[in-house]
């Protein structure tokens, strides 16, 4: 039998360096998550006022819509109606809760 580095006895002198300090994994699972961190898209003038159509639609005839909104590691998908607007947000109203919504941070509109 040919002795390598896993050979009971043969590695003696790298023997503890194989754990990894708590700090170290921490550091690895930071790094790991920010590799998968994206990037806001930016919208041209056309895609926005098609958003800005559709919510106007979405109000005017009291329907529900499914909105798609940017972070950073996820995407997140909320659905209900449109109650309010203001210049920056609108509320959007759900059975369970209402919320908030900022335009700037809209990534897709669509009436269901």
């Amino acid at each position: 039998m040919n002795p390598n580095k896993l050979t009971k006895g043969h590695n003696l002198m790298w023997e503890s360096s194989r754990m990894m300090l708590p700090e170290h994994k921490l550091r690895i699972r930071e790094h790991q998550k920010e590799l998968k961190k994206q990037t806001k898209p930016i919208f041209d003038e056309q895609q926005i006022s098609l958003f800005s159509q559709l919510i106007s639609d979405a109000i005017q005839q009291e329907k529900d819509v499914k909105i798609q909104i940017f972070h950073p590691y996820h995407d997140q998908c909320l659905s209900g109606k449109i109650k309010k607007t203001t210049p920056e947000q609108m509320k959007l109203v759900s059975p369970n809760n209402s919320t908030w919504i900022s335009f700037d941070d809209i990534i897709d509109v669509t009436i269901l």
